[in-house]
């Protein structure tokens, strides 16, 4: 069985449960793969979908409206880049 770890910067993470976790900053070790590596990297496959996004009315102009609203893109990342050794 293949065991995936992700190389961010040099730091070694998994997936789990919904959230990047660190396994570690240095090599990883046969133990890490084992014990915290990904079985699948299906969970990296990104869907399509539709984000409701609540507005708010900011209140300033006197005729029509204007809806402001902030996205956290922290939450919304692309993959540029995988390389499998």
């Amino acid at each position: 069985m293949q065991k995936h770890l992700i190389n961010d910067s040099g730091t070694y993470k998994t997936y789990i449960n919904g959230a990047w976790q660190t396994v570690t900053t240095s090599s990883p070790t046969k133990e890490n793969f084992m014990t915290k590596g990904m079985d699948d990297l299906i969970l990296l496959n990104r869907t399509i979908k539709t984000i409701s996004q609540p507005m708010s009315d900011n209140g300033t102009l006197v005729s029509g409206k204007v809806f402001k609203s902030t996205i956290d893109l922290n939450k919304y990342f692309d993959i540029t880049s995988i390389i499998i050794k």
